[in-house]
């Protein structure tokens, strides 16, 4: 597996996209659970979605399953993609030393393999993931993605206690906020006007280690052009609500607002609105007030 992402990553990344976007476009064409996600998931967030922006959607899902082989088998980025240098990292760099580390939010959307990379040409940053359940694909997915100044922290008891340590010594961790816990590490909140189960996980970690929370991403650009980088603070000026349902759906209103500016380039085809095993069913969120708006740092 090793050998064949190091074939893909060799061919520029203008035609990945291409190939990735007519392979997402198919797999999403096929019958079965996934394009009829994506197309309800879409058509939720956005009534009034055209199909030539399902179809965009599908093609972008496409690109970023493509991206990961460019991404995790190249041994340094080509700095020419990305304008991060001027976007994200010197309001980064500010608020993360006036800080207690940072806490860094990376939804589904975009590209997010970019992102860690290259904050990691600046300073170390610690990547909390999902590990599957074989072995073998756990210790290639932290073998591929490990790079200098990166440190690969399991959704475990023990990858949490890297993330606090992370910020203890005032560096940076990220996050996927929309990735859906498992029973007993979320709450219920609004995504979309819809009870979706959201992590707590990241309110624990800011209230104990004060640390400013922001959401980012990194925009695809047409043709393999390269991204452009997005950043927003959640909550008031990056602080978190004291409540941990209020704190989750600021989180939520975040990741909307920032769908918001790419709405074809959000995984729609994950199933975020499941109810994990053990979790209570949700609530009726119909009575319930909207989130803070969030302020923007762009």
């Amino acid at each position: 597996m090793t050998f064949i992402f190091w074939l893909i990553s060799l061919l520029p990344l203008r035609v990945l996209h291409a190939i990735g976007g007519a392979l997402g476009l198919l797999v999403a064409r096929l019958p079965g659970r996934y394009g009829q996600r994506l197309t309800k998931n879409f058509r939720h967030a956005y009534p009034d979605a055209t199909d030539a922006m399902l179809a965009e959607a599908a093609r972008a899902t496409g690109r970023l399953i493509i991206e990961m082989p460019y991404f995790w088998s190249r041994k340094t980025l080509d700095a020419t993609l990305y304008n991060f240098d001027e976007s994200l990292w010197p309001t980064l760099n500010r608020l993360q030393m006036q800080a207690n580390g940072i806490i860094i939010l990376t939804p589904h959307l975009g590209c997010f393999e970019v992102l860690p990379q290259s904050h990691a040409v600046h300073r170390p940053v610690t990547v909390l993931y999902k590990p599957p359940h074989q072995q073998w694909l756990r210790e290639f997915i932290e073998r591929m993605r490990s790079r200098p100044g990166i440190s690969m922290a399991p959704a475990t008891p023990r990858g949490v206690r890297m993330l606090v340590k992370a910020l203890k010594r005032g560096e940076a961790v990220g996050i996927l906020p929309d990735q859906v816990p498992s029973a007993g590490d979320g709450t219920w909140a609004p995504f979309f006007g819809k009870p979706a189960y959201s992590m707590t996980l990241v309110h624990r970690l800011h209230r104990l280690t004060n640390a400013p929370v922001v959401m980012m991403f990194a925009e695809r650009l047409p043709k393999g052009a390269g991204y452009v980088g997005h950043m927003r603070l959640v909550g008031c000026g990056g602080v978190l609500a004291a409540e941990v349902d209020a704190a989750a759906a600021q989180i939520n209103r975040a990741v909307e607002e920032s769908i918001a500016m790419a709405p074809t380039q959000y995984l729609w085809g994950y199933n975020r609105y499941k109810q994990p095993t053990g979790a209570p069913p949700p609530p009726d969120l119909t009575s319930q007030p909207q989130a803070a708006t969030q302020e923007s740092i762009q």
